[in-house]
């Protein structure tokens, strides 16, 4: 096994999760620089590559991968599912013509994130428990506002 597929298991070891081909697959796509794909775009970029993963198994490795805290599932400007590769604090810009996504680093609000600003607020006002906010800010991108209508 390469140093590279031995780093991927003890990851996942260290996640509680079996290695198996598949998991190394998709983390060794998404470690290859920061992306976001749908479950569908993930298929065919790993079909293009010459991987023998159907579907099915593309979907159930990234809910176990996401479950564990290794890929992070936002929603598009049409409700679909992607996913990305930075797991940590940060929302997303999304542009509404052309799909794109961007990372947005976490904004603080008086020293504080605003995720947990809005937890916060949320829980104090409403009684509601709330898990991690997903802040998802949807516009145009500077291609999109450049291009004509």
């Amino acid at each position: 096994m390469t140093r590279r597929g031995e780093q991927l298991r003890e990851t996942l070891q260290a996640h509680g999760l079996r290695y198996s081909r598949p998991r190394e697959v998709i983390l060794t796509f998404f470690g290859e620089r920061d992306r976001h794909v749908s479950a569908e775009e993930l298929h065919l970029e790993l079909k293009n590559r010459g991987e023998n993963l159907s579907l099915s198994t593309v979907y159930l490795n990234l809910g176990v991968l996401k479950q564990a805290g290794r890929v992070r599932e936002f929603s598009g400007v049409g409700g679909e599912a992607f996913y990305g590769s930075n797991v940590g604090p940060h929302h997303h810009l999304i542009c509404t013509r052309c799909g794109t996504v961007v990372d947005l680093p976490e904004v603080l609000v008086s020293g504080m994130p605003l995720a947990e600003l809005l937890k916060r607020q949320a829980e104090a006002l409403l009684a509601w428990q709330v898990g991690e906010p997903d802040i998802g800010i949807k516009g145009l991108c500077p291609t999109c506002q450049n291009a004509e209508p």
